[in-house]
């Protein structure tokens, strides 16, 4: 955790929660749920609403939304051979990096907050 923590930014220690608000807009997002990634997406949401272009919606939507396999590898830039091969070594590209985790509600699926956390981590590397 940050020791300071830009306008907008906050964490509710008493629900575990990072809040980014900016200009009436509001998003909060649960540690018991997106684990060490909810602070990132706290940040990544305060940036966009700083920039103009938040959509509460449609990143609700993205956030839950299962993808297909083989979409999934396509909006990562990897074939699905590379995909299925990241998933079961933890190595991409010649890195080890941690991959998305199946879906648990549907079979040769990712959700969308972990195609999400996977497309950040692969930039990061």
């Amino acid at each position: 955790m940050s020791d300071r923590l830009p306008k907008g930014l906050s964490f509710k220690a008493a629900t575990c929660q990072w809040q980014a608000q900016y200009n009436g807009l509001r998003v909060t997002y649960n540690t018991a749920r997106y684990g060490d990634m909810a602070e990132d997406l706290a940040r990544r949401a305060l940036e966009r609403m700083l920039a103009g272009n938040f959509y509460q919606v449609a990143d609700d939507l993205l956030l839950k939304y299962s993808w297909r396999m083989d979409d999934a590898a396509k909006q990562l830039g990897l074939s699905l051979g590379q995909l299925r091969q990241w998933m079961l070594t933890g190595t991409v590209n010649g890195m080890e990096i941690r991959s998305p985790k199946r879906d648990v509600q549907g079979v040769d699926r990712i959700s969308g907050y972990e195609l999400m956390m996977a497309r950040e981590r692969l930039r990061l590397e």
